[in-house]
C-alpha cells in the first residue's frame, strides 16, 4: 500500500509536483485496519496517545480512549498557508474528512496554542470539555542552567535567526531590520543565522552562518546550546508559524524575542513581557525599532530575559507535562 503511494509520489515529482499521501483516505483506512489488529493483541491499555496522528486514528475501530495531539488541523492550515496546495498535491476532501473523523474519534483533543484551540472549537463545533490547551515544552535534553543575562558595557549585540526555512521564517526582513538598526542608531548589531542558507550570494560582514545542527549528536547539541547561550535576542519575523518550539528554547536561555504575532506564537511569547510581537512580518523598521528598544535599556532587557526564563520554568519546560 505505502509502496504504491510512494511510487505515485515519485512519478509526480518528475513533473515538478509533490504529493502528500499522508492525508490519503486510502492510507488512513489501511492504518485503521493494521492498528486495529495490533490493538486486539494488546491487553491492559488505558488510552492511546496520537501525536499528529489524524490519519492513524480516523478509521481506527477501538473502544480505548484516544488523546489526539496536534499544533493545528488541516482545515486551519490550508487557509493559513495559501501556497500549500499550489506546491503539494493533497486531496482536499480526503484530508478534511480524515481530520474531522480523527477529532470526532478522539476522547480528548489537545493543542498547544489558543489560536488552534479557537479555530477547532468554532470550526468543528466542539464542546469545551473535549478540548484542552497544553503548551509544548522546549526540545532540550538537559535542564538548562540560567544565569542572569547582562548587556551592560557590550560593544556589540547578537540577534539569532534560528530556522530551516529562510523564506517562511522571514529571513529577508531579519536582514533589513538589522541593517536598519545599524544605520539609524549606529549600534553594532550582528545577525547569526543557524539552520538555513539565505538565498542571496553576497551577505554583509555582520552576518554569520551556522549549519543546521543535529541535536541528537552530542557535539552538535552542545554547539546548539552555545549558539543560544551567546545570543542576545531571538529574531524571527516569521510569515507563518503554527507554534514554534524555538521560542520555548529561547525562553530556557532567557532570550528576549522579537517575532511576528501570527499563528500560535503569542501563546509562547508574551508581548511586552518576554519579547515584542509585531503584526506585519514585512515591516522591518518596526522589527528594527523593537530590537533597539530591548538592547538600549538594561532594565527592559533584564525584565524580558527574567520573565522569559520564569515562563519557561512554569509553562514551557517539557517536564511540566509530567
Amino acid at each position: 500500500m505505502i509502496y504504491m503511494l510512494k511510487v505515485y509520489k515519485l512519478i509526480l515529482r518528475c513533473f515538478g509536483k509533490e504529493y502528500d499521501y499522508s492525508h490519503s483516505k486510502l492510507l488512513s483506512r489501511y492504518y485503521g485496519r493494521i492498528f486495529g489488529r495490533k490493538l486486539k493483541k494488546i491487553d491492559g491499555l488505558d488510552f492511546i496517545i496520537a501525536p499528529a496522528g489524524s490519519s492513524q486514528i480516523a478509521f481506527l475501530k477501538t473502544t480505548i480512549p484516544i488523546i489526539y495531539l496536534s499544533d493545528t488541523t488541516y482545515d486551519q492550515l490550508k487557509s493559513y498557508y495559501p501556497n500549500l496546495n499550489k506546491k503539494t498535491i493533497i486531496n482536499d476532501e480526503d484530508a478534511s474528512l480524515i481530520e474531522r473523523k480523527a477529532i470526532e474519534k478522539a476522547t480528548v483533543v489537545s493543542f498547544p496554542s489558543k489560536w488552534a484551540m479557537d479555530f477547532c472549537r468554532n470550526y468543528y463545533r466542539l464542546d469545551f470539555d473535549k478540548l484542552v490547551e497544553i503548551p509544548w515544552g522546549a526540545n532540550l535534553f538537559d535542564d538548562i542552567h540560567f544565569a542572569n543575562k547582562n548587556i551592560i558595557q557590550k560593544n556589540s549585540y547578537t540577534c539569532l535567526f534560528l530556522g530551516v526555512d529562510w523564506e517562511r521564517k522571514g529571513g529577508k526582513t531579519a536582514l533589513k531590520a538589522i541593517e536598519y538598526v545599524r544605520q539609524l542608531y549606529g549600534i553594532d548589531v550582528r545577525l547569526k543565522i543557524c539552520g538555513c542558507t539565505p538565498n542571496q550570494k553576497i551577505l554583509p560582514t555582520w552576518v554569520e552562518l551556522i549549519d543546521k545542527v543535529d541535536k541528537n549528536n552530542v557535539d552538535e547539541y552542545q554547539k546548539f546550546i552555545d549558539v543560544l547561550s551567546n545570543a542576545d535576542i531571538l529574531l524571527l519575523p516569521t510569515i507563518a508559524e503554527c507554534y514554534g518550539m524555538v521560542f520555548c528554547e529561547a525562553a530556557a536561555f532567557g532570550l528576549p524575542v522579537v517575532a511576528t504575532d501570527t499563528g500560535g506564537v503569542s501563546s509562547i511569547v508574551i508581548n511586552e513581557r518576554t519579547g515584542i510581537l509585531i503584526k506585519d512580518p514585512l515591516d522591518y523598521k518596526h522589527f528594527g525599532n523593537a530590537i533597539h528598544k530591548i538592547i538600549s535599556s538594561v532594565e527592559t532587557y533584564q525584565n524580558y530575559s527574567q520573565n522569559a526564563r520564569i515562563r519557561y520554568n512554569n509553562i514551557l519546560h517539557s517536564g511540566q507535562l509530567g
